[in-house]
């Protein structure tokens, strides 16, 4: 439709906002609805939002403030999907630490393997049939996602707390800053998130520069597999990983993971070795991921789970856009490699944070 970057940046940005202006009143609402009612819905109101845009595509009617509004719609209703499914993940696992990082895990894979493996060539493909033609898939995949969650056992709805939505929003607040290992990994997510989006959002120019990757559009194609093969592995593994490790240094060995692919790939020129760096570190991220998943599963009150879980995110989501800013403007001031040096060494310094909080607490 446009080539006009504000125009892209409009859709992007309208994507970002739901994770920092929704989140928090997405969790209050998820702690006093059953859950699963919840998903259902958002899946259902998801559905109708990009079937309209496939109609508005198919009629030439679409515009950019429609995308944008869509997108901003769509990842509201990821929101409170999310959420509740964690919540729900939590219920259905009574608690218990192993299932909750096979079950975690396998979620992260399916996540994974979808997002970044599945649907992006598939959306290619029948984009270049159609315009209309992927987002008319995507709102009957909505739909499968809905009738299949009738399937699982509905469970009660909490009881609210008497306090209103500000009220809620203070105490989940309070709760997570007071709880030494949920802090703790709410500031090692938005390290690793900052440091993710800036390699993500000058990555393409990188490997595709001769000065760096020299690798074509279609063997970029091909990192971007890798780095979701090694997304999916992860979630297969990580009970493995976490039984013999322990979650702490599971956790350790994820950022490690991370910091060593960013760094690899800045430090060499061998495209191969890059892809095989961005599957070891995207491994590292499911790691990460599933931990801190677990965790909050484990620590937070049933009652609280959902209002925390999206303070957590707002916390350890809000840099991602701020990554992506400040790799754009290190890479046009110092290079395309300097920012991907510079993620290296935020991960790393994540790493230092975890194995300095290890000490102090004798753990």
């Amino acid at each position: 439709m446009t080539r006009n970057p504000a125009a892209v940046a409009i859709v992007t940005a309208a994507e970002y906002l739901p994770w920092v202006l929704v989140a928090p009143f997405a969790g209050y609402f998820v702690d006093r609805w059953p859950k699963r009612t919840t998903m259902i819905v958002a899946d259902l109101l998801r559905c109708m939002l990009v079937a309209l845009l496939a109609a508005l595509l198919a009629t030439g009617s679409a515009s950019i403030p429609a995308i944008a509004l869509c997108a901003f719609a769509m990842a509201s209703g990821n929101v409170s999907h999310s959420a509740a499914a964690e919540a729900t993940i939590a219920d259905l696992t009574a608690l218990e630490e192993k299932r909750l990082h096979a079950v975690n895990g396998r979620q992260q894979a399916a996540y994974t393997g979808g997002r970044q493996l599945v649907g992006p060539p598939l959306g290619s493909l029948t984009f270049s049939a159609a315009r209309w033609l992927p987002f008319a898939i995507d709102a009957v995949s909505f739909l499968g996602s809905a009738l299949l969650l009738a399937i699982i056992p509905a469970q009660k709805a909490p009881r609210g707390r008497p306090e209103g939505v500000w009220g809620a929003l203070r105490a989940s607040t309070v709760y997570l800053l007071r709880n030494r290992d949920l802090r703790m990994l709410a500031t090692l997510t938005a390290m690793a998130n900052f440091s993710i989006n800036m390699v993500m959002g000058i990555l393409v120019l990188y490997a595709t520069d001769p000065q760096g990757l020299g690798v074509t559009e279609a063997e970029y194609g091909l990192l971007l597999a890798a780095m979701a093969v090694g997304g999916v592995v992860g979630g297969f593994i990580v009970p493995w990983v976490t039984g013999r490790l322990g979650s702490r240094t599971t956790m350790i060995a994820g950022l490690a993971a991370q910091g060593a692919a960013w760094f690899l790939v800045a430090a060499t020129g061998q495209a191969l070795l890059a892809g095989a760096a961005l599957a070891l570190g995207f491994v590292g991220v499911t790691l990460v991921s599933v931990v801190v998943m677990t965790t909050r599963q484990k620590q937070v009150p049933p009652e609280l789970l959902g209002k925390v879980i999206s303070a957590f995110r707002v916390v350890g989501n809000g840099p991602a856009p701020l990554g992506a800013v400040a790799g754009g403007v290190l890479a046009t001031a110092a290079g395309l490699q300097t920012p991907i040096f510079v993620a290296a060494g935020v991960t790393l310094l994540a790493v230092v944070l975890v194995l300095r909080a290890r000490v102090n607490s004798g753990r």
